[in-house]
């Protein structure tokens, strides 16, 4: 079981079982030391679930998970490291029960940058080379691909300077994957946690300079 999960998801999300706070509890007993909660078209569940997970020792970050087309494809873009508050994504969740459109891939890339965040594409299982990749900020190579797919989508991150992330898209103890954790990074877990971190590290810096820029 792996200590990083960067893709699970609350009763938020249609089909989640634990609440923020319960998700947050669960990934203590997992032993998981860093997550990124990434409800489906929703963001007012991290502050609780951050909160928990400060008082156990997990360090929760704030995400969403967006559905989105390109051309006759469908895929989900998770955006990590984001400002909850972004009245964009706020937005996002008020209408979230609306007729659900899918977001072009070029809107959700553009709405997760406007939040200050990392736009992470999660790939679709068919995924040819005019797939516009460059646009992301990285791609979940981890999770449910297999081992071959990892190292396709390894190449794709060293070949754009994209950054490498994995999840388990936990959802229910009832449901596949079962538990958040369940990612097998194949022994290079230290490796992405630390590029990751790096990343969001780098995000917060240019966060606090444009606000210190803008006083």
């Amino acid at each position: 079981m792996a200590q990083t999960d960067l893709q699970i998801h609350s009763s938020l999300t249609a089909g989640g079982e634990l609440s923020p706070r319960a998700l947050a509890e669960r990934c203590c007993e997992e032993r998981l030391t860093l997550a990124a909660l990434t409800d489906r078209r929703a963001v007012s569940g991290v502050p609780e679930c951050i909160w928990r997970g400060a008082q156990l020792g997990v360090r929760i970050v704030p995400g969403i998970e967006l559905d989105c087309r390109w051309r006759e494809q469908d895929f989900l873009t998770l955006g990590i490291g984001i400002d909850i508050t972004c009245p964009a994504l706020l937005e996002i969740e008020r209408t979230r029960n609306d007729s659900v459109q899918s977001f072009a891939a070029e809107q959700a890339i553009h709405t997760i940058h406007e939040a200050g965040g990392l736009a992470v594409l999660v790939p679709p299982n068919e995924m040819d080379d005019t797939f516009p990749v460059a646009a992301f900020d990285g791609i979940a190579a981890y999770g449910s691909h297999s081992r071959a797919d990892t190292a396709r989508y390894h190449t794709l991150t060293r070949r754009h300077g994209l950054i490498v992330t994995g999840g388990s898209g936990f959802l229910s103890e009832d449901k596949p994957p079962y538990r958040p954790g369940a990612v097998d990074f194949y022994g290079h877990e230290p490796q992405v946690a630390a590029a990751f971190l790096a990343a969001i590290h780098h995000l917060n810096e240019e966060k606090r300079s444009f606000h210190h820029d803008s006083i």
